[in-house]
């Protein structure tokens, strides 16, 4: 960097002019939903948005979101309004959008998969008056019954589909999106319309995008990159590829969506298309998609080989490097990536974009000289309105512009540090205080030290972010914890307050946290992970099975060193890794193994061993029978699988109860791959019982079922009662009885099924699209991949025909109902679930914190555990108690 040109303060002054010289003439009377409107006229025709085989054009999806818009109408909102907008990535949120700001409304994306204490926040803070939601969300339950709108279940047939025709100033506010705040709480940052358009046609101009562009969707729309990927290429009469979540996650159906859908916009995170070229770089190294001609990357920092390894897959691309801030309009600034020099050390930030403005300047807001770090500030058309609800922090971060009384006269304190190169194109420094990007998210690390500052579990808290070896970003958890360090508990906690990108990937226990002579913690202080790591033992494999097995596991479980004795569940296995695995082996050794095997045999030592034949270890084997927790004293408890067919997600429960409470779990036939599924509720029933009684011949049994589980566990106890055997009691963990009543639901068409029985998807969603049922690597060939997945959906669809034929009656038992918190059930009986009608010896309901799925993980479980085992001791009791009276 050369040093700093000697000129005056007047100089200094001309240089920021003439670096600002960007006004220029634009739509500033517009809204976004006028330049749709024009372009309906334009290309009535056209496809605008696509998912999968579906599609909307231009003129079907203007006439829909005018029904929605004369519906909000007549439910009273009024020009000013904020709107939420609770939905997934499907037509009816972009439908939900447009109506929101065609009603004179502005909309505030809320997240399902966000924390509801997060979407309450959002929901208070913006002062919203009512929620358009695709789905009934656990947040009805916390609204006014007038508040909640659920879309495709309004009869919007009934409303006039021409547009409303309302005097929208374009100074009104378009969307308040919801960034990490500093304080523990997100910011509201609101955008008004003539802003957004602003950026939009310049992006449009500069990269002459039309009607015969395709853009990826693949952001939430949360995340302020989606304002322009929808309202931009709305603008222009181009169409919008809406990619599902597990296509996002799926780089081989990245590939192959880009060439079958002509994609020629991309818009994304870096780490997104790094990801993308990383992996044709070592699977297709000969791919080439010469369709696409636009790469916009921006949100976080952009690896400086990147651009050119782009182009080699994507020829006829142009690179563009976007800066900015969700505070100034998504973009203010940009730099078109035609080379890299080999002593660039970061590519360059480049210049402002058309109305926009960038300052870099001193604590006495005087510009620095070239080269000279100092604090970057955006001024110019794009800065925000301000905070929602929060004059405090609005004063502090938008002030007066010193330089530019035009376009606003305001310009936004960013906090971070650039400085200029001697070409004129700023150079991106960091930040100044402890905000980061992780994933393309802002995140402020005082949000998520404040959450984990107030857990119960924790004395104190720090968080910073580093890099891996790969030079990623990674949130470090620095923490002195009350008694011992429990990182799963942590984690499961800061999942219920935080999106997943603010969880700590590392936790460091500390005994204390460095302070410095003033007494403030001493950040610089804290060790790096290699520092804290203990010393540890590696136990080499001695046996060629031990061999195999070590090499499949580092290769499933990205995993550099790995001991023969490391727990599988120690170390974040899952089932979807238990099934590569196992996969893996079979077509290494032609050896079948049950994905239950693992409970038995969690480390590679004992796994080897069983698989070699050691009769020591090998144990009498079952189909469906999985022993989660086979020792212990107590009467065992045996619980029977949910819709996600395996067990596994019972292994925390086990964990958690007495360590003499013995845990056998049911899971599906037919998960081996070799067996058939039944699709027969007593069927299904009675062949799980065979194994309970080959297991338990004399009993006393304890049942249980989770979900679906629930009424086979019913249907095992009848059996049990004629059999004269003890089970008098049923366990059921979140299982309602009134879905039975619903069965015309699972009937119709999975679209159907989606909008009209939500709590089905939930159960699913629960059980695959989570994380238990994600590729964690690429070593699971495509077809390995499919061939487990068809499994899945084969056994499902046999259970759901079960499910259709399946009628309830009433049983001889109590139930013992475990009831989720935060209900996903379409029930009359919010308090039994329906079971009152049909458990002869009634029903105790017990609440649990979490919802279906996180009631049977950290830190919710605990509190299952504790109430279940107190119930399983009672009933320990009265066993003994009925005996002795015999």
């Amino acid at each position: 960097m050369p040093e700093s040109i000697p000129l005056s303060q007047e100089e200094w002054q001309q240089v920021v002019i003439d670096f600002n010289n960007t006004i220029t003439p634009y739509a500033a009377k517009k809204t976004l939903f006028g330049l749709f409107e024009e372009q309906v006229i334009a290309t009535p025709d056209h496809i605008a948005l696509r998912k999968g085989a579906k599609t909307i054009t231009y003129a079907k999806l203007n006439k829909e979101a005018n029904k929605l818009a004369h519906l909000l109408i007549a439910k009273g909102v009024a020009p000013q309004d904020n709107i939420g907008l609770l939905a997934c990535r499907d037509f009816d949120m972009i439908i939900g959008m447009l109506g929101v700001i065609k009603a004179g409304g502005a909309y505030v994306p809320i997240d399902p998969d966000y924390p509801i204490d997060r979407q309450e926040y959002i929901f208070n803070q913006s002062s919203i008056k009512l929620v358009i939601a695709d789905n009934d969300y656990p947040l009805k339950s916390l609204l006014n019954e007038n508040t909640f709108i659920k879309i495709n279940a309004e009869k919007l047939i009934d409303f006039k589909d021409t547009n409303p025709g309302l005097n929208i100033s374009s100074k009104q506010l378009a969307y308040t999106i919801y960034t990490s705040g500093s304080t523990g709480r997100p910011k509201g940052v609101m955008i008004e319309h003539h802003s957004a358009v602003n950026l939009l046609q310049w992006v449009n101009k500069t990269y002459n995008v039309g009607p015969g562009d395709n853009l990826l969707f693949i952001t939430s729309m949360c995340f302020d990159l989606s304002v322009y990927d929808i309202f931009g290429i709305l603008a222009v009469g181009a169409s919008i590829v809406i990619a599902e979540q597990q296509e996002i996650q799926d780089v081989k159906q990245l590939q192959k969506m880009l060439v079958d859908y002509n994609i020629t916009f991309w818009d994304s995170v870096p780490t997104t298309m790094d990801y993308l070229v990383r992996n044709l770089e070592l699977t297709v190294p000969d791919y080439i998609c010469p369709n696409l001609k636009t790469v916009f990357l921006s949100g976080d920092w952009i690896p400086v080989d990147l651009p050119e390894r782009i182009k080699k897959f994507f020829p006829k691309t142009q690179v563009i490097s976007l800066g900015g801030a969700t505070e100034g309009t998504v973009w203010s600034n940009y730099f078109p990536v035609t080379k890299t020099e080999a002593d660039w050390k970061s590519i360059p930030y480049g210049k402002p974009i058309d109305n926009n403005f960038f300052y870099i300047l001193n604590d006495d807001l005087q510009p620095v000289p070239v080269g000279v770090v100092g604090d970057l500030y955006i001024g110019g058309v794009g800065v925000a309105r301000g905070y929602a609800g929060d004059k405090d922090k609005t004063d502090a971060a938008f002030i007066p512009d010193p330089f530019n009384k035009d376009l606003g006269g305001m310009m936004y304190r960013t906090g971070d540090l650039g400085r200029m190169r001697a070409d004129m194109n700023m150079e991106f420094i960091g930040r100044k205080d402890n905000q980061v990007k992780i994933m393309g998210f802002r995140v402020e690390l005082g949000e998520i030290e404040s959450v984990l500052n107030a857990c119960d579990l924790v004395q104190n808290a720090v968080v910073l972010v580093k890099n891996d070896p790969e030079g990623k970003k990674r949130l470090i958890g620095y923490v002195v914890a009350k008694g011992k360090l429990d990182k799963d508990a942590l984690a499961s906690h800061l999942k219920t307050k935080l999106p997943h990108y603010m969880v700590p990937v590392i936790w460091i226990g500390l005994t204390e946290l460095p302070l410095t002579s003033n007494g403030k913690i001493d950040r610089n202080s804290l060790p790096d992970v290699e520092e804290n790591a203990p010393e540890k033992e590696v136990v080499l494999p001695l046996t060629e099975t031990e061999k195999i097995l070590k090499s499949i596991w580092q290769d499933c479980m990205g995993l550099t060193e790995l001991s023969v004795d490391d727990n599988f569940f120690e170390l974040g296995g899952h089932s979807l890794i238990a099934a590569q695995i196992l996969s893996i082996f079979k077509n290494k050794t032609g050896n079948n193994l049950q994905l239950a095997v693992l409970f038995q045999y969690p480390d590679i030592r004992s796994l080897a061993r069983f698989i070699d034949g050691d009769k020591a270890v090998n144990e009498e084997s079952y189909t469906c029978l999985v022993p989660i927790k086979p020792t212990g004293t107590k009467t065992p408890l045996y619980i029977i699988h949910g819709e996600g067919l395996n067990v596994l997600k019972f292994s925390t429960l086990a964990n958690t109860v007495d360590e003499d409470q013995p845990i056998w779990g049911l899971q599906a036939r037919g998960l081996n791959g070799v067996d058939e599924p039944m699709d027969d509720m007593r069927a299904i029933a009675e062949d799980y019982l065979k194994e309970i009684v080959r297991h338990n011949p004399d009993g006393p049994y304890i049942l249980g079922g989770y979900s679906f589980g629930g009424y086979v566990a019913v249907e095992i106890q009848k059996m049990l009662d004629a059999m004269g055997k003890h089970a008098n009691t049923l366990i059921m963990f979140d299982t309602d009885s009134e879905r039975l009543e619903k069965k015309q639901w699972y009937k119709i068409l999975p679209k159907k099924i989606k909008r009209n029985a939500p709590k089905l998807v939930s159960f699913i969603k629960s059980n695959l699209a989570k994380d238990e049922f994600k590729l964690p690597s690429p070593k699971m060939s495509k077809k390995e991949a499919e061939a487990f997945y068809e499994q899945i959906k084969k056994i499902q669809v046999k259970h759901l025909i079960a499910f259709n034929n399946y009628k309830i009656s009433s049983f001889n038992a109590k139930v013992l109902l475990f009831r989720a918190k935060i209900s996903v059930h379409y029930v009359n009986d919010t308090e039994y679930l329906g079971w009152t009608r049909f458990a002869n010896h009634g029903v105790d309901v017990f609440e649990v914190p979490g919802d279906h799925r996180s009631m049977l993980e950290h830190p919710n479980v605990q509190t299952l555990a504790t109430l279940l085992q107190q119930r399983l001791n009672e009933h320990g009791q009265s066993n003994l108690n009925s005996a002795a009276s015999q």
